[in-house]
């Protein structure tokens, strides 16, 4: 998913908070009066109840769908919140306003207090000032958090799709970062591994190798994890360049053994660049 599609389902789900609770709110016979200028009808408010929890539900189903169950929930529970504040601040500013409803008033008690005939003093301007204030820096805070998730690595723009014998899969490095240094200096990546739901249930073993095996009895290292996201560390060769080759290797349950490959330009770009730096500096090994 890339940044505007990320910014467009977040305003998505925004708008779709926003048109939900303006259906709840025609739905009920004192707001309804207040922005239709009249009291709605029995049908009327039946039909916008319905159409303001399908929209919630259908707002919440987009935001699971488009950044999975955790982040989807959380960034729904937060643009609703931030819907529902800026009703608040519409609804008084609204054209059709509600008439005004003539209270008794409070008179005066001999202490000083006020009693059934003493005016009330207005609502003061600092609290709605305050309470607007709080709104706009809750929304720049959330959108700042939200801006700084990152996307899953199997999620993003660059992550390789493919498939390997009859099932699919996606194929991503973990990070662009250079290759991290282990003991005597051998430069490692990790990589993660995705396939379809249904093809996993048909997969033994996954195992990725710089170059091609020379054998299925040495086909890299083995992915490990949880099946919706495998990972491998796997060494890379002081010899790797633009031109060598990621091998996948997928065992079935049934035996058979499927391959394929992919340049490492194609995979990972920062990895190339930073080998192709090492050559290139005196004194340095990678």
């Amino acid at each position: 998913m890339t940044p505007d599609t990320l910014t467009g389902t977040h305003l998505l789900v925004l708008v779709l908070g926003l048109l939900a609770f303006l259906s709840l709110a025609f739905a009920t016979e004192r707001h309804g009066e207040h922005l239709l200028g009249r009291t709605p009808s029995r049908r009327w408010q039946g039909l916008a109840r319905v159409a303001g929890w399908l929209l919630l539900a259908l707002s919440l189903a987009y935001a699971i769908t488009a950044l999975d169950v955790g982040v989807g929930i959380a960034l729904w529970l937060g643009w609703l919140s931030i819907a529902a504040l800026a009703w608040v601040f519409i609804f008084p500013r609204w054209p059709w306003q509600p008439p005004a409803r003539d209270k008794p008033q409070r008179q005066v008690q001999s202490n000083g207090e006020p009693g059934n005939g003493a005016p009330t003093s207005p609502p003061r301007r600092g609290a709605r000032t305050i309470a607007a204030l709080l709104l706009l820096a809750t929304s720049i805070v959330f959108a700042t958090g939200l801006a700084r998730v990152q996307l899953p690595p199997l999620e993003r723009s660059y992550a390789l799709t493919g498939q390997v014998g009859p099932w699919t899969f996606t194929l991503v490095e973990s990070d662009r970062n250079p290759p991290q240094l282990v003991d005597m200096d051998i430069p490692m990546k990790e990589f993660r591994l995705r396939f379809c739901d249904a093809c996993d249930q048909h997969i033994r073993l996954a195992t990725l190798k710089v170059n091609q095996p020379r054998s299925l009895r040495a086909t890299g290292m083995g992915f490990m994890g949880q099946r919706w996201e495998r990972r491998a560390e796997i060494s890379l060769p002081d010899t790797l360049r633009a031109d060598s080759e990621l091998w996948l290797t997928v065992t079935g349950k049934d035996g058979n053994v499927h391959q394929t490959f992919w340049r490492m330009d194609q995979v990972s770009p920062g990895t190339v660049a930073w080998f192709e730096q090492q050559r290139k500096a005196p004194d340095a090994q990678p």
